[in-house]
């Protein structure tokens, strides 16, 4: 694994972590929204203005430019996913696509369906990454849905950069003394 540096290059990278990493993708939308405009594709509903804003003011006195030139785009199904990336231009922008697989964990949709619907869905961010850095967030599947976990490796093997953050969990202090029953 390589370094998520800047500027970034054009290709397709992942980053897969708990929450699917929507801190970090939202400061990484608030730093390229500050130097032109971004496409973000939420596929979790996980897009937040709020910490966006105060991560801009660290890179920019104009606030209301750098939002303005996020390209916002919701998508709530893994069919309402896969239709909007076949909708994307290719156009040159740089695309983050949050919390990418949280539709396709719907166990309401076969994992055979899935796997089709996301397979058209790495045709098309790679098809955006020719021109432009697409980077995608996801979060490992939940316990009840494993058998979907299958989604995040074709990603990964889809992906030209691929990170995986893990929690961090706070350390176990030491007692200093015994309570005396």
């Amino acid at each position: 694994m390589d370094a998520l540096t800047f500027p970034l290059s054009n290709r397709l990278m992942m980053l897969t972590a708990p929450h699917a990493a929507s801190t970090l993708m939202l400061e990484l939308s608030a730093r390229l929204s500050a130097v032109g405009e971004v496409r973000v594709l939420d596929g979790g509903n996980r897009f937040n203005v709020y910490p966006v804003a105060r991560a801009v003011r660290r890179h920019t006195s104009d606030l209301t430019a750098s939002l303005g030139r996020i390209r916002l785009s919701r998508a709530f199904t893994c069919y309402q996913v896969a239709a909007l990336l076949a909708e994307t231009p290719a156009d040159g922008l740089p695309t983050l696509a949050i919390d990418l697989l949280a539709a396709f964990y719907d166990d309401n949709v076969r994992l055979s369906e899935s796997q089709r619907l996301l397979a058209s869905c790495i045709f098309h961010l790679k098809r955006l990454s020719q021109l432009a850095p697409v980077v995608v967030s996801a979060k490992l599947p939940a316990l009840l849905c494993v058998e979907k976990g299958v989604l995040v490796k074709a990603l990964q093997a889809a992906a030209g950069g691929y990170w995986q953050l893990e929690a961090l969990h706070a350390p176990k202090i030491p007692t200093l003394w015994k309570e005396e029953t």
